[in-house]
């Protein structure tokens, strides 16, 4: 059972803190909410699958600031013992990893709609609540029971199972996630851009929360990418929902494709067309075009991140 919620309007501190083990690893985070006064408001922590140690940070930020907006909190203390966001959110700090730009930003969006939010250093032993969520998150990950705090309250979103194996089948789509895909795709061929989750809901004649579930679990099984603390669609591989330094132009339409890997992939679906970007070493303009199914241009494929460590870090990849 939780504690009460705040009033609507009230001010709230949240203690925030993510973990990864392997760094990437099996990552978690843990949001522990106050009062001022010290009152326990209610705890929750999620698994996140594999991440790095900043990612999972930025989504207990996420995460909290997500709850402060529910409930309308008119102003968030926020408290962790991450030096890297608390400089980045306070801008004394430049987010250089491209993985933790859309997290921030998401944040930042937060942040304006709140209104007043505040940010604070705390060593690891002052943000022991937070911890120990983040901490029984990773467990979660990993399968293992967690003994709890007699102090947490338990929360729905903070009931972290493992799941259980599929059992061996050929398609691992239910016929809704099939529908909701192909129209994905059909959708990003046709306008270049990605759906939203009611277009989608109207043309596969399903309810929002069908489309939304359906949404997660092709993001769980890696067939496409959503955006930071929301069910819209980031990336469809080799798509990209959001302009990137890979262009695709084909019959005078631009797609967007997430690299230039991504661009040979959208010219081989789309049809014949041009791809150009620019060194990221020297800036020197570099690019191909496919015309009847043949490719011209001179270039080098170089894979800094091995394949099968791809999704780690995808939007980094």
């Amino acid at each position: 059972m939780t504690a009460p919620s705040p009033p609507r309007g009230a001010a709230i501190v949240a203690y925030i803190d993510g973990g990864a083990r392997g760094n990437p690893g099996s990552a978690g985070f843990g949001v522990h909410i106050e009062r001022p006064d010290g009152t326990l408001v209610e705890e929750f922590c999620e698994s996140i699958g594999v991440a790095t140690n900043n990612v999972a940070e930025y989504r207990a930020l996420i995460a909290a600031l997500e709850w402060a907006r529910r409930h309308d909190c008119h102003a968030v203390h926020v408290r962790s013992d991450s030096q890297l966001l608390v400089q980045q959110m306070l801008g004394a700090y430049r987010v250089k990893n491209p993985g933790l730009l859309p997290l921030h930003a998401e944040a930042r969006r937060l942040q304006r709609e709140i209104g007043h939010v505040t940010f604070e250093y705390v060593p690891r032993a002052q943000n022991a609540d937070a911890d120990r969520l983040a901490n029984e998150a990773m467990d979660g990950a990993e399968g293992k029971a967690h003994a709890r705090s007699p102090r947490a309250p338990i929360t729905t979103a903070e009931k972290i199972e493992p799941k259980p194996a599929a059992a061996p089948v050929d398609d691992p789509f239910t016929s809704t996630e099939r529908d909701v895909r192909l129209f994905i795709y059909r959708h990003f061929l046709e306008t270049a851009h990605a759906p939203s989750a009611s277009t989608i809901a109207a043309s596969v004649n399903a309810t929002g929360a069908i489309v939304s579930s359906a949404l997660r679990r092709l993001a769980d099984l890696h067939a496409i990418v959503l955006a930071p603390a929301s069910i819209d669609i980031w990336m469809a591989h080799p798509f990209s929902a959001v302009p990137t330094p890979y262009p695709v132009t084909i019959a005078g339409r631009t797609y967007w494709a997430n690299c230039a890997w991504d661009a040979a992939g959208v010219l081989s679906l789309a049809g014949d067309g041009e791809s150009h970007t620019r060194c990221g070493d020297c800036g020197q303009e570099v690019g191909f075009a496919v015309e009847r199914g043949r490719v011209s241009g001179d270039g080098i494929v170089h894979f800094v991140v091995p394949a099968r460590r791809f999704w780690e870090n995808i939007a980094f990849t």
